[in-house]
């Protein structure tokens, strides 16, 4: 029961912290589009002092939020491994004990070049399953269809934002500033995406733990067998 408390303490506070990661995420999306209007609308003309301090203003508010959502992400990660950490070692002690991986290299593979792109979905894909059995489902509660789409979205948006870093960016020349706001929000989009659905699937996870402690502890369930 206080493994249960902790995974859905963990889970709502990722839950929170995920929404404040969006929202910032809609802030600077919102900036690139102030930038993008102002910069395209005014063509080739000068933008005169208020245009010109729109701009400023929105490229501060980009800066600002690119900060905020660093510092969000990296919170984010330190809880969402420790969630992973713990219910890997909890899927140890199943009635089918889980020996897909240890605790420790379920966090390990996030940061290990080229494993990190593949392994760390096995790793979520296989509790699903293994919590699923421990508690009786015909079907774990997260599908291969959303595990897959946020994945795939988490993995293409991160490259698309890593491509967007490489970028040599001239802010003095408009039209570049048009196109990295324009890339920006795309990304941003992306990102947007694979968070929501990140949020599903961690809401998901906590479903599933909690279901499969409840027939742990049932009477006739795993732990009385």
């Amino acid at each position: 029961m206080a493994d249960n408390n902790l995974f859905e303490k963990l889970g709502r506070w990722l839950r929170g912290l995920l929404l404040v990661y969006v929202a910032l995420l809609a802030v600077e999306s919102a900036a690139c589009l102030m930038v993008v209007a102002i910069l395209a609308g005014a063509g080739d003309a000068d933008l005169g002092s208020g245009g010109a301090q729109a701009v400023g203003l929105s490229l501060m508010a980009m800066g600002f939020s690119d900060y905020a959502q660093v510092a969000a992400f990296l919170v984010i990660a330190i809880l969402f491994l420790r969630l992973l950490y713990k219910t890997v070692q909890q899927a140890k002690g199943f009635a089918t004990p889980f020996t897909y991986v240890s605790p420790g290299w379920a966090v390990g593979y996030w940061f290990i070049p080229i494993m990190n792109l593949y392994r760390p979905f096995q790793v979520v894909k296989a509790l699903f399953t293994a919590t699923a059995h421990e508690a009786g489902d015909a079907k774990p509660t997260a599908g291969e269809q959303l595990l897959s789409a946020w994945w795939a979205l988490f993995l293409v948006s991160n490259m698309a934002g890593w491509a967007l870093s490489r970028m040599d960016t001239d802010f003095s020349d408009r039209a570049q500033v048009i196109t990295f706001c324009e890339y920006s929000f795309g990304i941003n989009l992306l990102t947007i995406a694979a968070t929501l659905l990140f949020m599903r699937v961690i809401k998901r996870l906590v479903l599933a733990l909690g279901r499969a402690g409840t027939a742990k502890t049932a009477p006739g369930g795993p732990a009385a067998a």
